[in-house]
């Protein structure tokens, strides 16, 4: 029963692991998508005062965020509705949201306030 418990529990930390966001990834995505045109440099200086902050922010709300946009037309009940926000993450999977949200997460800002335990 051990070496069941042991594998199933070695197969469950592979899974996260391939699934683990990536935030060199999340980075190279936030920089070829410019999203410092709206939110500015560290993303922490948004150009309009209606537009977030986003440095600090925790990961997991700016993941579900992110899906919000993309869910815009598939449920109006669960989608955020931006054009420009929704036009921005339609190109995105998953993964690519999960690694920009941890990129992100990990820049500090006038939001950061903890050290979040994954």
């Amino acid at each position: 029963m051990n070496k069941l418990v042991l594998l199933a529990a070695a197969s469950l930390a592979l899974a996260q692991m391939a699934h683990a966001a990536d935030i060199k990834k999340g980075e190279e995505l936030v920089n070829k998508g410019g999203c410092i045109a709206c939110h500015g440099a560290g993303l922490d200086k948004p150009i309009a005062p209606n537009y977030p902050k986003l440095a600090g922010q925790y990961q997991s709300y700016l993941f579900h965020a992110m899906q919000q946009y993309q869910a815009k037309h598939q449920t109006p009940l669960y989608g955020r509705n931006n054009a420009i926000m929704s036009g921005m993450v339609a190109q995105y999977d998953t993964q690519d949201l999960q690694d920009i949200a941890a990129y992100i997460a990990s820049l500090k800002g006038d939001l950061y306030i903890r050290n979040e335990m994954h």
